[in-house]
């Protein structure tokens, strides 16, 4: 009888939108006895990234690109739209990996952040050599220079240490015997 009243509780809770959900988790955090809970429930669901999930995911993304889907997604009719170019395609695909990438780094969960990233990289140089949908042969040099600007941008947030391993990671999977 208990698991049934439980079950009928949970119907309420999953029947809550993403905001709803969202503002009631932030005021049981208000409750002392119940924050220390919730963070470490929240850390435990942040942590172990594996780089090549990470790396999965980007190219099934990239891979899955259809510009009519851009069109859509901006709110624009086609014949009225100027398209997006190539590269804008790849980092409005990537803007929520990157976000989740910042998101770790705003955490202070550097070691997260830095197998996110090369779960990233990883993604983008698959794209680059095995994508092989209609947009990937318009795109043959911008998930390389996607990569240079995510090295870029890392390189201004991290300790040395972090960057030599990240330039190490795109130095090996790209090739380009330099640095970015």
């Amino acid at each position: 009888m208990e698991e049934n009243n439980r079950n009928n509780q949970l119907k309420f809770v999953k029947a809550l939108n993403r905001e709803s959900a969202l503002e009631i988790l932030v005021r049981l955090c208000e409750e002392e006895d119940l924050a220390e809970r919730i963070v470490a429930m929240a850390k435990a669901s942040l942590t172990g990234f594996n780089a090549g999930t990470v790396a999965d995911e980007v190219f099934g993304s990239l891979n899955s690109i259809q510009v009519e889907d851009l069109w859509d997604n901006d709110g624009q009719m086609r014949w009225c739209h100027q398209a997006p170019t190539d590269y804008e395609m790849l980092t409005s695909t990537l803007a929520g990996y990157l976000q989740q990438m910042e998101q770790l780094r705003n955490l202070g969960m550097i070691k997260e952040e830095k197998e996110y990233c090369k779960g990233i990289l990883y993604g983008l140089l698959q794209y680059a050599e095995d994508g092989d949908n209609e947009f990937h042969e318009a795109v043959p040099d911008d998930p390389y220079t996607l990569a240079e600007d995510i090295v870029y941008e890392w390189k201004k947030c991290h300790t040395a240490e972090d960057i030599k391993e990240i330039q190490a990671v795109y130095d090996s999977l790209f090739a380009n015997g330099g640095d970015v």
